[in-house]
């Protein structure tokens, strides 16, 4: 079985430089890359044959080994990383001997101080059966050595992770939003897609978009996107999360919380809402405002609360002073 050409693939010869090979991979891959190709198979199934080429021809190990064994097929295992289509990784064992162990085959020597030659018939397919590899319907080898499978193969060319970080804001984080995400800038490969963040993200949480890392070979499935969510504190009104629980302070004069009252609050949505103070109420007391709160993985919301924060006037005049004095005298046991 010939191994493709990735030569012909990249458009360039066999004396190729790495840097030659690296700018023939660039200018392909911008012209074929699936983000610009909208969703042609023909084009996404040509972009992986460019993937794979460079894959083998960009890296030096696998380009050498590769080229050896384009000369010579039998020539023992591929590149690393899997070794390449047709080739037959580790070589034949034994050598060409043993052929004729082979069934329906027959031993090709030379009789000794003669020159009569017997003709050698190897079936194919049971050749390849005394290597453990089994015939496929369209006459590829279904499996490897040492009771290996295609589905290992092809997870051998499952495309590599991507990983990368995103700031959102902390009403973003809460409420979820949808944010672009530009992945490898500045390189051939770059491309933007658009994600969902869901309510409720943590900071230091890790999302998972499937299929959009790097391209598999072969045919085998894409990469995985790992994106890290980085939340930024909420400067303007200093919103604090607990879980899907949101705290806010909310200051509160003397008099409202002796006598009871209501304060404004804001919202995560940026309105005003109304809290209700109880006469009586003390310092660090936590009033909640039911479902107003950050979202949740389930699609609630949990509950916005409002910690008291009792403002104690630092100037007075001597007639409030003089009236505090009798208000202590009248609630004093």
């Amino acid at each position: 079985m010939a191994l493709p050409d990735y030569y012909k693939v990249l458009g360039v010869s066999e004396t190729a430089t790495a840097d030659e090979i690296k700018k023939a991979y660039r200018k392909l891959a911008k012209k074929f890359h699936p983000d610009v190709t909208g969703g042609d198979k023909a084009k996404e199934a040509r972009f992986k044959d460019i993937s794979q080429a460079y894959d083998v021809l960009g890296d030096e190990k696998k380009r050498e080994e590769y080229d050896t064994q384009r000369k010579n097929p039998f020539a023992g295992s591929g590149p690393s990383g899997g070794g390449f289509p047709g080739g037959f990784p580790g070589g034949f064992p034994g050598g060409f001997s043993d052929f004729a162990g082979f069934s329906g085959g027959g031993r090709s020597r030379r009789a000794a101080g003669g020159s009569q030659r017997v003709n050698m018939n190897v079936d194919l397919e049971d050749m390849l059966r005394q290597f453990g590899l089994n015939m496929g319907r369209d006459g590829a080898p279904g499996g490897f050595p040492g009771g290996g499978r295609a589905e290992a193969r092809e997870a051998e060319g499952r495309g590599g992770d991507v990983q990368t970080s995103l700031e959102i804001g902390f009403v973003e984080a809460a409420l979820g939003i949808e944010k672009s995400v530009v992945l490898e800038p500045g390189s051939p490969s770059e491309r933007r897609l658009t994600m969902r963040i869901p309510a409720g993200v943590e900071d230091g949480e890790t999302l998972r978009l499937a299929g959009q890392g790097r391209p598999g070979i072969g045919g085998a499935p894409a990469g995985n996107l790992l994106v890290k969510i980085v939340v930024k504190p909420h400067a303007a009104t200093k919103f604090r999360r607990k879980g899907a629980d949101v705290e806010i302070d909310v200051p509160v004069h003397f008099d409202v919380a002796v006598l009871g009252g209501v304060a404004e609050v804001p919202t995560l949505e940026g309105t005003k809402a109304t809290l209700k103070i109880p006469a009586g109420t003390p310092d660090g007391t936590l009033l909640r405002l039911r479902g107003k709160g950050a979202g949740d993985r389930k699609g609630g919301r949990g509950d916005l609360y409002g910690v008291i924060q009792i403002i104690v006037p630092k100037d007075i005049s001597p007639e409030a002073r003089e009236l505090l004095r009798k208000f202590a005298e009248l609630t004093r046991p």
